[in-house]
């Protein structure tokens, strides 16, 4: 019984959490398209606000700290191409994700840094800035690489997301 009760707070914690992850009309219904081999999908923002928010914390060029909220990018992969998940450590050591923006804005991640097991702060597709909606200009989701001193590979406006594997 005492092992049950301990579990209460975590519980608890996580359907807070859940509350607090609010939704927005726009992300809701803004997609991005997921392609890895045959695999070719799209998601929606209604369904990434479904997905468990991580949290980043980055500073900007003029010194501004920003909050980020999001799924985990790798969360986003496997939730639209179920394939990916037969990718074995070798396979994601050699992959790479290709994002690209709306404006064609084009950064690559290797497929190692969206390993929590690997990367103490794995990518996130955040949908929300400082407890808010990420604006039209910059979203509606947005790549975030939180160990990046310099951020170029910070995506704002992602329209695709392309898992390259060998």
């Amino acid at each position: 019984m005492m092992q049950r009760l301990c579990f209460l707070p975590l519980l608890f914690a996580a359907v807070q959490c859940a509350a607090q992850w609010g939704s927005n009309a726009l992300a809701d219904t803004a997609t991005v398209s997921v392609r890895h081999g045959a695999c070719a999908a799209t998601l929606t923002g209604e369904r990434m606000h479904g997905m468990y928010p991580h949290e980043a914390v980055v500073v900007s060029k003029d010194g501004e700290r920003h909050t980020f909220r999001g799924p985990l990018l790798r969360s986003v992969l496997l939730a639209a191409c179920p394939s990916i998940a037969e990718l074995d450590k070798h396979a994601w050591s050699a992959s790479a994700v290709k994002v690209t923006a709306q404006d064609g804005y084009v950064a690559v991640v290797a497929g190692m840094e969206l390993d929590s097991t690997f990367q103490a702060k794995p990518v996130i597709l955040a949908v929300e800035r400082d407890g808010h909606a990420i604006d039209a200009h910059n979203g509606p989701f947005q790549l975030v690489v939180p160990d990046d001193l310099r951020h170029a590979r910070n995506v704002r406006s992602v329209r695709s997301i392309e898992v390259l594997a060998p």
